[in-house]
């Protein structure tokens, strides 16, 4: 299976971030939550046949894949655990807040075509 990144499709900043990785990564598939037959998503998900991440661990797991060296780099330090609970509280602050977020940067979410 191809991992995939399932991501809040009512949210702006989650659809701008599904459009970074559909370019710098493209052995990943993205998703939204509607797409993937979800309700509701409280964080990312990226998903492979090893299981689910969530979160600031995703986003290290995403960024691991990248082509560009640099965005591997940052991949790891994310991943490193102190560094990764730093990275969780910050990631949960911000999805609690996306839209809103989303509303104040000019950030509609309109969706993805599908790959």
């Amino acid at each position: 299976m191809q991992p995939v990144v399932v991501y809040d499709g009512d949210c702006g900043i989650c659809e701008a971030s599904g459009r970074w990785i559909i370019a710098h990564i493209p052995a990943i598939d993205v998703v939204s939550h509607h797409q993937y037959g979800l309700t509701d998503i409280g964080s990312v998900w990226f998903v492979t046949d090893n299981g689910r991440l969530e979160g600031a661990a995703a986003i290290s797991a995403i960024l691991k894949m990248a082509n560009a060296r640099v965005y591997r780099a940052v991949g790891v330090v994310i991943g490193l655990p102190g560094v990764l609970f730093i990275a969780g509280l910050v990631y949960a602050l911000i999805a609690r807040n996306r839209r809103h977020i989303s509303r104040l940067l000019g950030m509609n979410a309109c969706g993805l075509p599908p790959r």
